[in-house]
């Protein structure tokens, strides 16, 4: 009888340890929501009254946020979870739409959020569409090395047109805080 208990209290000492292991890893975990920032200065001088095909890329780098920088080499997780843009109009963007635009990860070609159309004069804050999977791919990328090169394309009704698009990446982190 005496061996019984002996094991069973050995039996629950070692799973206690390995249980609470886990959960003093979990314990220490910190999640904290950022907003990365994404401009494109937009100038095409060319005079195209049918239209004209558009493609950029501009690098979106999360560790030019302090936290982000502060926790780079204990981040575990990232999710991304709304993009947004907002439109700073310049010369012609009144007139001229934006169409078919799409966000997408430059190293694989994954749209990552899309705009169907989008008038260059609309100055409000506008979500756009969300592509879950291109979301996770961002996210996996920026895990691997906190950066991404990101392409814009699209096609303006007609150039000349100039402006400038900010778009805002709302991602929450995971991290280990110690």
């Amino acid at each position: 009888m005496k061996t019984k208990s002996i094991i069973s209290i050995l039996l629950l000492i070692v799973f206690g340890t390995f249980s609470s292991c886990d959960l003093l890893d979990k314990a220490d975990d910190i999640s904290f929501d950022i907003t990365l920032p994404l401009n494109f200065v937009i100038n095409e001088t060319g005079n195209n009254p049918g239209g004209k095909v558009y493609t950029a890329s501009q690098l979106l780098d999360a560790t030019s946020d302090p936290e982000v920088a502060k926790y780079a080499s204990k981040i575990k997780e990232f999710k991304v979870n709304r993009i947004t843009y907002t439109i700073t109009p310049g010369t012609n963007s009144n007139t001229v739409t934006f169409s078919n635009g799409a966000l997408k990860v430059s190293s694989t070609g994954k749209i990552i959020a899309t705009a169907t159309s989008a008038s260059l004069s609309n100055t409000a804050e506008t979500d756009l569409t969300a592509d879950i999977a291109g979301f996770n791919e961002l996210a996996a990328k920026l895990l691997d090395d906190k950066q991404e090169l990101i392409l814009l394309d699209g096609t303006f009704s007609s150039t000349p047109v100039a402006f400038t698009v900010k778009f805002n990446f709302y991602v929450t982190i995971k991290a280990n805080a110690l």
